[in-house]
């Protein structure tokens, strides 16, 4: 009798124990994101003027089509007028870029998509490596950074273009692209924008797919135009998970946006891609529907 009291006590002892751990790794966990969050609402209120990523002021003060919205362009100028370089803008789209590049000067853009949390700056690393496991501020980071394939063009002008974020918890990162798995969130959210210094490119979602490793929706390096690019897109309209019924255009890039699945494999990963839609130069202010 008395060896089944231990042994029950030595249990009880052990249950408080695991749940004392998980308790305070969840305490832990939860304070973690929250000042992740609290940084990045931070961020984005200095350099965007948003208290919230679903505001949408910036891509509702240029998609209202009124003109002067605000945009600056404080960059040098050359004897032409125009600003001499990407780089030199300070500020355009309601966006500081001047702020965001004192931060980190591989900042390259910024991700909207309407309907989500998701808005944060892009950066574009040497690698892909690396802003996987650093901030925006270049500190070792578990939550990462958004970032733009280190092999694609900052302009965002190739057939396709790679943003890759992590699925981090309390719907911080690229965590709200696996609610793409249901078509009823795609119905609601259906458009992503990305923002450069130069111009504001609208992505219309044509396909979201569970991919593997061998998935054409990893493949990249066709030419805009070309018959492969054509393949490209119509094996991927194929592959979704549901129907968008959204046409694709072999003329116009497309722009992958990727995460992982806890669900899943861990060598599959939650993709949603987008085709170009419109197009917002930052000095005509206007919309242009072809590249």
């Amino acid at each position: 009798m008395r060896k089944s009291r231990n042994l029950a006590v030595c249990m009880i002892g052990a249950a408080c124990g695991l749940l004392f751990y998980c308790g305070s790794f969840y305490a832990r966990s939860f304070l973690e994101n929250r000042a992740a969050q609290q940084k990045y609402d931070n961020l984005r209120k200095e350099c965007t003027g948003e208290n919230d990523p679903d505001d949408m002021e910036i891509v509702r003060s240029v998609t209202s089509k009124k003109k002067n919205s605000g945009e600056q362009v404080l960059g040098k100028q050359d004897k032409t007028g125009d600003v001499s370089s990407q780089e030199e803008i300070r500020e355009s789209f309601g966006i500081s870029w001047d702020k965001l590049r004192k931060i980190n000067d591989q900042v390259v853009g910024w991700i909207q998509i309407p309907g989500t949390d998701i808005s944060y700056p892009v950066v574009q690393g040497e690698d892909d490596e690396y802003y996987l496991h650093h901030s925006i501020s270049k500190e070792k980071d578990a939550f990462g950074t958004i970032f733009l394939g280190a092999g694609n063009s900052k302009d965002f002008r190739d057939s396709h273009s790679f943003l890759y974020g992590h699925n981090m918890e309390g719907n911080m990162m690229f965590a709200n692209l696996n609610r793409y798995e249901e078509e009823e969130f795609y119905r609601q959210c259906p458009v992503f924008y990305i923002i450069t210094p130069e111009e504001m490119y609208c992505y219309e979602i044509f396909s979201v797919e569970q991919a593997g490793e061998q998935s054409p929706g990893f493949q990249y390096g066709y030419e805009l135009g070309s018959r492969a690019y054509e393949k490209q897109l119509e094996l991927l309209s194929g592959n979704s998970m549901y129907q968008t019924h959204v046409k694709t255009d072999s003329s116009k890039p497309m722009v992958t946006l990727v995460t992982c699945n806890s669900r899943l494999d861990e060598y599959i990963r939650m993709t949603v891609h987008g085709i170009l839609r419109d197009t917002w130069n930052r000095e005509e202010n206007t919309v242009n529907t072809s590249v």
